[in-house]
């Protein structure tokens, strides 16, 4: 994508993993679609009929440049025979709780909790805590306060204090914790809907059920998700919008649902029956509202790639190699904050 731009051969229509539509926006890459929104927002219920959060990621001002195709969040997912047979009828929903459940059920070959090797999936635990990223009226980062050492100590606690769940290995397979709990080695992980299809297929006879997201100071989890842009050289964008439109109808999405279980950013979507019907699909969606997406206000800097690099490192220390996080987090907002006080 980066090349085609470069190149100036863009597609007329693209798809972005999310995060990069307000950053090529900066960049004067992409063409504004407030024209088109004009034209036909009222008809097909954008932006209104769109979660919020999923809306202002793809702006600029007041400027669209993407309109959300699918939204995602990650919330916890149990084993539901393996939390009875510990005594336990309910999925936890505090901390202490999870904590209680996720020791209560490690035993023999089997783990109470599989965090992912990517740290994107730490984010839950900041954001039940209280905490954000980064703070665009003092212009540095967030994480060095009480409540962030608090998070990621909770943890790392987890994993080597209570041995209540699996190390993660740097540069492991993010999908080693839903192939553990789909082959019923561990009773819980945090994953989101693009994971219901593995598990699903890969063993049928699971008992398994997603839960509302953990709350300590609050409730809340991290979204994510694909968007769609027009890039501003794009030869033919008016037939662009047409196909967009078309794939973001409330049908396609549902028919999208129902083939690879995943979320969707409307609001009809999340209240429409056959949604609602579906005990998976159904839970993760009341999560969206929410979900948050966790790096929003740092990418307007334009260095957040940067910050998330030292972000990954400082965290991997903490939760691989049992560096005390009241000692990492500190150095990390440091040289974080440094790098936002540079031009």
């Amino acid at each position: 994508m980066v090349a085609d731009f470069a190149a100036k051969n863009s597609p007329d229509l693209a798809a972005e993993p999310g995060g990069w539509v307000q950053e090529f926006g900066q960049q004067g890459l992409l063409r504004s679609l407030n024209d088109f929104v004009e034209q036909d927002g009222k008809a097909i219920g954008y932006p209104d009929d769109w979660q919020a959060y999923s809306v202002e990621r793809n702006k600029l001002g007041d400027q669209y440049y993407g309109v959300q195709i699918h939204l995602t969040c990650a919330t916890l997912v149990y084993n539901v025979d393996m939390l009875k047979a510990a005594g336990f009828n309910a999925p936890p929903t505090t901390w202490e709780e999870f904590r209680k459940v996720a020791k209560a059920t490690t035993g023999g070959a089997r783990f109470g909790f599989a965090p992912n090797p990517s740290i994107g999936y730490y984010w839950s635990w900041f954001l039940q805590n209280g905490v954000s990223y980064y703070d665009a009226k003092t212009n540095k980062v967030n994480l060095d306060s009480p409540e962030a050492i608090e998070a990621i100590q909770f943890l790392s606690d987890l994993i080597h204090k209570e041995k209540a769940a699996t190390k993660p290995v740097v540069g492991a397979d993010y999908e080693g914790p839903q192939k553990l709990f789909t082959a019923n080695r561990v009773a819980m992980i945090i994953t989101g809907p693009w994971d219901v299809k593995p598990i699903r297929s890969g063993n049928p006879k699971l008992n398994w059920a997603v839960a509302p997201s953990l709350k300590h100071k609050a409730q809340a989890t991290f979204a994510g998700g694909v968007s769609l842009m027009i890039p501003k050289n794009a030869k033919h964008p008016t037939e662009a919008w047409d196909l967009l439109k078309r794939l973001v109808a409330l049908d396609t999405e549902l028919a999208a649902t129902k083939e690879a279980g995943m979320t969707m950013p409307r609001k009809s979507w999340a209240e429409n029956p056959e949604v609602q019907a579906d005990p998976v699909i159904g839970s993760f969606g009341k999560c969206l509202p929410y979900a948050q997406d966790t790096n929003a206000a740092l990418r307007l800097t334009g260095k957040h790639a940067r910050i998330d690099k030292l972000l990954q490192s400082a965290l991997e220390e903490i939760v691989f190699n049992q560096m005390p996080a009241a000692e990492v987090m500190p150095k990390f907002a440091a040289e974080a904050n440094a790098i936002l006080a540079s031009k």
